[in-house]
């Protein structure tokens, strides 16, 4: 190290050099890395828009001569309505249960435990019934390509929702994988009057 060096070393300080590395870190920040953010940030928002208004022609132009699987709706409570009446009543809820863990059994897949966790949404009371919601946890093993029909099979039930898939492969050289997969299902329940 020159004297010159050694001299402005010891007029800035242990607390000045770290102020140096500060504001270098922040400037990088500023002119590197957060660019690189909003970049991909706007990659996200035009593949987001695009999924959107791939899905909204799917559902609006129907193909083969086929009727649109929807109702037009234009407004919050006819949507409101329609998803209401379109949810099974509680009697099915056995049946959606058993349909998860069978159709995951089909495919080839290994749920050790299962566990459930139920509330109901007190605001949708209507004709005496509330919206329940069923959370189903699974951990599950199996071959990749099964999980990936499993969930198709399950995307086709429209009172149920993937709410989490969390996936891991010990042996990269395997097509095995073991996860944890949380699902959704929903249907009206009647609401039973307090005493």
């Amino acid at each position: 190290m020159s004297a010159l060096n050694m001299r402005w070393f010891k007029r800035l300080g242990l607390v000045g050099l770290a102020g140096l590395c500060l504001l270098a870190a922040t400037a990088w920040a500023r002119w590197s890395w957060l660019p690189a953010q909003q970049h991909q940030l706007d990659d996200m928002g035009s593949q987001v828009r695009r999924t959107r208004h791939e899905l909204l022609a799917d559902t609006t132009q129907p193909g083969d001569g086929a009727q649109p699987a929807s109702k037009e709706v234009s407004s919050t409570s006819q949507a409101w309505q329609v998803l209401w009446e379109g949810l099974p009543d509680a009697d099915k809820r056995v049946a959606l249960q058993a349909m998860v863990l069978s159709s995951a059994k089909a495919n080839g897949l290994q749920i050790s435990t299962v566990q459930y966790q139920g509330s109901k949404a007190a605001w949708s009371l209507q004709d005496k019934k509330v919206l329940w919601r069923q959370r189903i946890e699974m951990p599950i093993e199996g071959a990749y390509p099964a999980l990936r029909q499993w969930l198709a099979t399950l995307l086709q039930e429209p009172a149920l929702a993937i709410d989490a898939v969390d996936l891991q492969r010990p042996d990269v050289m395997s097509d095995q994988i073991k996860g944890r997969v949380v699902v959704s299902l929903w249907w009206r329940k009647p609401e039973r009057s307090a005493p």
